[in-house]
C-alpha cells in the first residue's frame, strides 16, 4: 500500500510500507530516494537525511519502500496514472489479474508466464517449464500455505523442520528451500 504526500514536505511519510521492487499497478515510478533511516546521517552523506527528503516529498504523489538495509532506505515516488485499468494492464502485456485469495493475486501474462503475488511479493513464477520460488523474507505461514495450494497441482510441497523450510519434489527429492530457487516442471 503506498503512502499519498497530503501536502508537499508531509511527514507521515515516514510510515511508508515496504513495496519491493515493483511498480504498481495504475502508478508510474517518478523518482527514487536513498534515504537515512538510522537519525545518524549527515548533510553531506551520499543517503539523504529525513529533513533532506521531505523537502522533496510532494503533496498528491505517492510513496513507499522498495529496500532496506541497516541504516537506509530505498523509496520510491509515483504518480497516478489516469488512464483505464484495462489499457494500463494491456500495456504491461497482462492479458488477466484477479484475486485468488486474500491479499493474493494471480497474473497472466500475453507470452504465458503466470505470478502469483502475496502482498507485494511475487511467491510464484511459473516460466514456460520452469517456476521460480520465493519468499521474499517472508517466511510466514501464510506464504508457505499459499505455496503449497498452488504448487500441490504439480506436486511439489513446502514445509519446515527446525527453523529451515523444504521443498519436496514430485520425485520425493528433499531440496532446502532459498529464494530465488527454480523448479523444473
Amino acid at each position: 500500500m503506498l503512502y499519498q504526500a497530503k501536502s508537499n514536505g508531509d511527514i507521515g511519510v515516514k510510515g511508508c510500507k515496504i513495496i519491493g521492487n515493483t511498480i504498481p499497478i495504475g502508478y508510474e515510478l517518478t523518482e527514487t530516494f536513498f534515504v537515512d533511516n538510522s537519525g545518524f546521517g549527515c548533510d553531506d552523506e551520499l543517503a539523504l537525511t529525513f529533513s533532506q527528503f521531505l523537502k522533496k516529498v510532494k503533496r498528491g504523489y505517492f510513496y513507499g519502500i522498495s529496500g532496506q538495509g541497516q541504516f537506509q532506505v530505498y523509496i520510491k515516488e509515483f504518480k497516478r496514472i489516469a488512464k483505464p485499468r484495462a489499457e494500463i494492464l494491456a500495456e504491461q502485456g497482462i492479458v488477466s489479474s484477479k484475486l485468488v485469495k486474500n491479499n493474493t493475486r494471480l497474473t497472466i501474462y500475453a507470452n504465458g508466464d503466470k505470478v502469483l503475488r502475496l502482498h507485494f511479493t511475487d511467491i510464484i513464477k511459473w516460466q514456460g517449464n520452469k517456476i521460480i520460488l520465493t519468499s521474499g523474507g517472508w517466511r510466514t505461514s501464510t506464504t508457505k500455505s499459499r505455496l503449497n495450494e498452488f504448487l500441490g497441482d504439480l506436486g511439489f510441497t513446502v514445509y519446515q523442520k527446525d527453523y529451515k523450510w523444504y521443498i519436496v519434489t514430485p520425485l520425493m527429492t528433499k531440496l532446502e528451500f532459498f529464494d530465488g530457487i527454480e523448479l523444473t516442471i
